[in-house]
């Protein structure tokens, strides 16, 4: 009998979520002894957070994967996102607070910007603006930064979602071109409103 040789299956690369989940250190299947549950309890408290797989979720305690979840099954979307993995530049703000300050930030946003998450927290994401260098810019630039600050403020006023190309600032005072897609979220378990933010640097 003639047998047509397979080619060989090639199995799609994990993305880095999915290699951290598998080289987490879990615990043992050994019954854990008094001093070991008081030691765990511990860490979990100090963390407040229930983490699976680190990285996933943030220490303040926002469920990123469920924003995440509701901004990709969202109805009518208005801004298409394409394709986003754990590389791209992600901030959180909650829409809830006096001046949607943010609530996360991941290390990608980190590396774009300079800025440490505990320096970011708590902020608007309009310190990106910087305005205290805005006045460095050339005049057509500052008409066209005006712009892109006055539809980003319409939009949030109104809950809508918005692309733009924005002229944003690093830590260390570089000047770079932001594309900055902003999708308004209400989370259905407790009804919080959140703005989710993917930021790509255009330069």
């Amino acid at each position: 009998m003639f047998t047509v040789p397979r080619a060989p299956i090639t199995l799609p690369s994990m993305n880095p979520w999915e290699s951290q989940a598998l080289a987490h250190n879990f615990p043992g299947d050994t019954s854990p002894s008094a001093d070991d549950k008081e030691a765990a309890r511990s860490r979990l408290q100090s963390q407040q957070d229930p983490i699976i797989y680190p990285g996933l979720y943030a220490p303040s305690g926002i469920d990123i994967m469920s924003v995440l979840f509701n901004v990709f099954t969202r109805a009518d979307p208005t801004v298409q996102l394409g394709p986003v993995d754990c590389s791209a530049a992600v901030t959180v703000s909650n829409l809830d607070l006096p001046g949607s300050p943010i609530v996360y930030a991941n290390e990608a946003f980190s590396e774009l910007t300079g800025y440490t998450t505990s320096e970011v927290v708590g902020k608007n994401p309009q310190f990106l603006h910087s305005p205290q260098r805005i006045c460095s810019l050339p005049g057509i630039l500052l008409d066209q930064h005006s712009t892109a600050i006055r539809r980003l403020e319409e939009a949030e006023a109104n809950r809508n979602e918005i692309q733009l190309y924005i002229t944003n600032f690093k830590k260390n005072g570089q000047r770079f071109t932001n594309l900055l897609s902003m999708i308004p979220i209400r989370l259905p378990n407790d009804g919080t409103q959140y703005c989710v933010g993917f930021h790509v640097s255009a330069d």
